[in-house]
């Protein structure tokens, strides 16, 4: 049956293709929000213009005397990298969700390319030696970035045909891997910091134009469509926006999405207090919670948002070009792991096991190496050992898993209160990372790996696989007793009360 639906299935045309690459640039623009400011603020010239007369002197903002400038690095830094992600949370959970559902996914994404465009003006040609307005400018390009990355991954599913709606979602991750080591590249090569900073407000501005040349999702247009003129007006227009972006005939895929917005639109959503009241969803909500804490408490983003200094203070002589070999060695992780990860050699739980083996291990090498000072190449080729482990499953599982474990009426709540969860955690450990390399770089190194051996405890004893489980029995799987087949999910008495449940 499903051969079937597939040969039935209408074909692509260029203008889908177009739409996904668009889609892909958005991906691109957060990977170059990830890796830019981790490059730009070891440039000389970056640090003339902003630590030179406000934080320090010529010895406390040079290469070396400003690794350990506390003024410096407490007030400038880390806020730089910090609020980027308070901008973020506040433009993926607050304004982006509103935008979405009443303006469409096109607007949203184009509005948030323009908002980052304008944010990374504020923080590079348009700052004016403000530092308050490089930190507005910082704050506003995460909100534009938030906005973006809200609405990319639910137009990509949208207008993406079923068959390689998968294959979409796959390689939006891998754009931002791919993207985030542009941004090393092109902070490699360019050491002006103005261009740096810039970077994802140009992937905002092809993205706010080229929003222009895209149709609206299908799917938005009908879900407006049904409750302003009824169904038969939803139909036509679904219709008509299908034929833009296939070839064949598309009614069976309009008549699809109809009955799916009608089967929704009798669904009880669940609110944000409700997913605490019956015990396996208040199991399953704290699961996805400390799920996405823990690909934060891996560390990825104290590599990332401090990655020349971190690198520099690891003893690596060439600290940006270290992160721009870093950054492409991470996309072969990527690129495994995404093969895998739907395979018969892949899966959930066994590609996190495996990754977190990945990453503790190699840390607590690299500390170890850096406190008794070991051959500098051991510390390299541990950190680039985590690096792969990372990319191979933390970076893209923890997306995913969330929205597995939830019914239609628990998702929008449970996954935007886990996305909320996982900003928090990334600004807690930008934040905080200052202070741990400030207190020991050794130290670092083996508390991020000490939190990698908590993470595979985790996985261990709390996360189930899912590969290939249909939605409607997973939450079944988080029950003591996990049969499939002939159990009353609404019952509470065969809950467990063991230390496994929460």
């Amino acid at each position: 049956a499903d051969d079937e639906a597939l040969a039935a299935e209408a074909k692509a045309s260029p203008q889908m293709y177009v739409a996904v690459a668009i889609a892909m640039v958005g991906a691109a623009m957060f990977g170059f929000d990830q890796g830019n400011f981790g490059n730009v603020q070891a440039f000389k010239s970056f640090r003339r213009e902003w630590c030179l007369g406000r934080y320090g002197d010529e010895e406390s903002c040079g290469d070396e005397g400003s690794l350990d400038n506390d003024d410096w690095n407490d007030h400038f830094v880390t806020w730089g990298a910090t609020l980027i992600t308070f901008g973020a949370a506040a433009g993926a959970i607050i304004a982006g969700p509103p935008l979405t559902n009443k303006l469409g996914r096109r607007p949203c994404i184009q509005i948030g390319g323009a908002v980052c465009l304008v944010g990374c003006l504020m923080a590079s040609y348009a700052s004016f030696h403000s530092v308050e307005e490089f930190f507005v400018g910082r704050f506003v390009t995460g909100i534009g970035v938030g906005i973006s990355c809200f609405a990319l991954p639910l137009y990509n599913a949208e207008i993406s045909t079923p068959s390689i709606r998968g294959a979409t979602g796959s390689l939006f991750q891998l754009n931002v891997v791919v993207g985030c080591f542009i941004s090393c590249l092109i902070t490699f090569l360019d050491k002006d910091w103005y261009v740096g900073m810039l970077l994802p407000g140009l992937a905002g501005a092809v993205l706010t134009v080229g929003g222009f040349f895209i149709p609206e999702s299908p799917r938005f247009v009908m879900e407006k469509m049904i409750h302003k003129e009824g169904p038969e007006a939803a139909m036509n227009s679904g219709l008509r926006y299908l034929k833009r972006i296939r070839s064949g005939d598309v009614h069976p895929e309009a008549n699809e999405i109809l009955t799916q917005i009608k089967e929704e639109m009798d669904i009880e959503h669940v609110s944000f207090l409700g997913l605490f009241k019956e015990r396996n969803l208040r199991k399953r909500v704290l699961i996805a919670c400390t799920l996405v804490v823990g690909q934060q408490a891996t560390g990825v983003n104290a590599f990332l948002g401090y990655a020349a200094t971190l690198f520099k203070e690891c003893g690596i002589e060439n600290p940006i070009l270290f992160n721009s070999v870093f950054n492409s060695i991470m996309i072969f992780g990527c690129v495994a792991g995404l093969l895998l990860v739907d395979s018969k050699y892949g899966g959930r739980r066994c590609q996190l096991l495996v990754a977190t083996a990945m990453m503790g291990p190699p840390l607590v090498v690299a500390g170890l190496a850096l406190q008794f000072q070991w051959p500098g190449i051991i510390t390299m080729v541990t950190v680039i050992i985590y690096g792969v482990g990372f990319q191979f499953a933390w970076g893209t599982i923890p997306w995913i898993y969330p929205a597995e474990i939830f019914s239609m009426a628990e998702k929008e709540s449970a996954v935007s209160l886990a996305v909320g969860v996982n900003y928090v955690a990334n600004a807690a450990i930008i934040y905080i990372t200052p202070t741990l390399m400030k207190w020991s770089t050794p130290g670092t190194l083996l508390f991020f790996g000490a939190l990698n051996v908590l993470n595979a405890i985790f996985v261990l004893v709390y996360i189930k696989e899912t590969k290939g489980v249909a939605l409607e029995h997973i939450p079944d799987l988080f029950r003591r007793h996990k049969a499939l087949a002939g159990e009353d999910s609404s019952s509470d008495s065969d809950l467990s009360t063991s230390a496994s449940e929460f």
